[in-house]
Parts: structure tokens; sequence; C-alpha cells
């Protein structure tokens, strides 16, 4: 799997991850994927500019055990080409949340 793959962390509860980034300025996508390995990720979320289908969208989804669980979708997109952006993991809530205008909820949870 390509993009940023964060591994090997353990989470506790309370605890906060924050993922800064700037797409490239002629993405079409990214993907950024938490997990134990690119097996088994707790989240994988890919902003879609202009891809796969979609324009502007938040497609969130785990994969464990050689399959893709539930695809999960909310309004809002905070993301622009070129611009800073930073995604907000809050393990106590088990959120997903940027630039504090969208939060994804998101259990993490095998399929």
């Amino acid at each position: 799997m390509s993009g940023v793959v964060v591994k090997n962390m353990s989470f506790k509860l309370g605890q906060t991850l924050t993922i800064t980034g700037i797409p490239n300025s002629e993405a079409t996508h990214f993907v950024i994927n938490v997990g134990n390995s690119e097996d088994d990720l707790a989240l994988h979320m890919n902003p879609r500019f202009d891809a796969h289908g979609d324009t502007r969208a938040v497609v969130c989804n785990s994969y464990h055990g050689g399959k893709w669980c539930e695809e999960h979708r909310e309004g809002g997109f905070p993301f622009n080409q070129g611009e800073e952006f930073k995604v907000r993991n809050y393990t106590v809530r088990g959120c997903v949340c940027v630039h504090r205008s969208i939060c994804v909820h998101f259990q993490f949870n095998p399929c």
C-alpha cells in the first residue's frame, strides 16, 4: 500500500495521534494508513480530490485478515491540494478529526 503508513505503535485510551502533511498540488487523492502492518490497518483514510469516481470525499475503512471492512463516508472535505492539513486521531472517542471542521466517527474494530 502506498501513502503514509504508521505501524508498530500501541495506542492507549486518551492518547492522540496527530499527522500533519501537505498534499501535492496535482494530487488526485492521498492515503493515511495506521495499523500494525500493511495487512492489519486499524485506519485507512483516503481523502479524494477527484479519484475512484469520487470528488472531494473522505473515505475511511479498516483492513483485517486480507479483507476490507465496512467503508465509512461523512460530509465535509477540509483538504486542499498544496495546503497543510492536520489529522487527529482521538483514541478515547474512536474518531478521526480533521481541522476541527469534520469528525469521522469510526470504529477501529476488526471486520
